[in-house]
C-alpha cells in the first residue's frame, strides 16, 4: 500500500507541474513508470512542460523500470511497448492500448495506465483496484474470475468511452 501511494504521489507531482503547461504544445516524449507489476503509467510530455517537471521525470527516470521515450517511437510501438506488461487479458475485444494512446495525445500530461489484466486505470482507485486484483490472481491463478463488465472499474468500455466522447 506504500508503494502504491508513493507512486500516485509521484503521478499526481508530475501532473500538476506538467499540466500548468499550454495544452496546445505538440507530445514530444512519454514517461513510462513500470515500477509497479499491478500496472504502468504513461503520461504524455510535450515541449512547453516547465523545466523543473523535466528535470523530476528524468530524475525519476534513473530508476528500474521507469523510462523516458520518443512520442514518435512510442506511438508507433504502443502494443510492442506496453503488451508486455499485460500479464493476462481479460478484455480481448476491447482497443485499451490505443484507446491509452488516444488519451495520452488528448490530454497531454495527464497519466493513465494500463493494468496487469488489459484494464484501463485513470485515477487512485483504479490502480488500488488493479493492485488488488492482482493479488487474487497471483494466490489463484485459475481460479480467479474478473468482475462483471459493468462491475469493473478498470474495464476498457467503462473508463474510454465518456474521456474520449465516444
Amino acid at each position: 500500500m506504500r508503494r502504491l501511494l508513493h507512486s500516485f504521489a509521484v503521478v499526481l507531482f508530475l501532473t500538476f507541474i506538467s499540466t500548468r503547461a499550454a495544452f496546445a504544445a505538440e507530445l514530444v516524449e512519454v514517461f513510462i513508470d513500470a515500477r509497479d507489476p499491478a500496472y504502468v503509467v504513461v503520461q504524455g510530455v510535450h515541449a512547453d512542460t516547465p523545466q523543473a517537471a523535466w528535470k523530476e521525470m528524468e530524475g525519476y527516470a534513473q530508476l528500474g523500470n521507469v523510462h523516458m521515450m520518443s512520442w514518435l517511437i512510442f506511438r508507433k510501438n504502443a502494443r510492442g511497448i506496453l503488451s508486455p506488461y499485460v500479464k493476462r487479458n481479460d478484455y480481448p475485444n476491447t482497443q485499451a492500448l490505443m484507446g491509452v494512446l488516444t488519451l495520452i495525445k488528448k490530454y497531454p500530461g495527464r497519466p493513465f495506465a494500463i493494468t496487469w489484466n488489459g484494464g484501463v486505470a485513470t485515477s487512485f482507485w483504479d490502480y488500488q483496484h488493479a493492485a488488488e486484483t492482482l493479488v487474487k490472481f497471483a494466490g489463484n491463478p485459475t481460479g480467479y474470475k474478473p468482475l462483471l463488465p459493468k462491475e469493473d472499474p478498470v474495464h476498457p468500455d467503462n473508463q474510454l468511452p465518456a474521456l474520449l466522447n465516444r
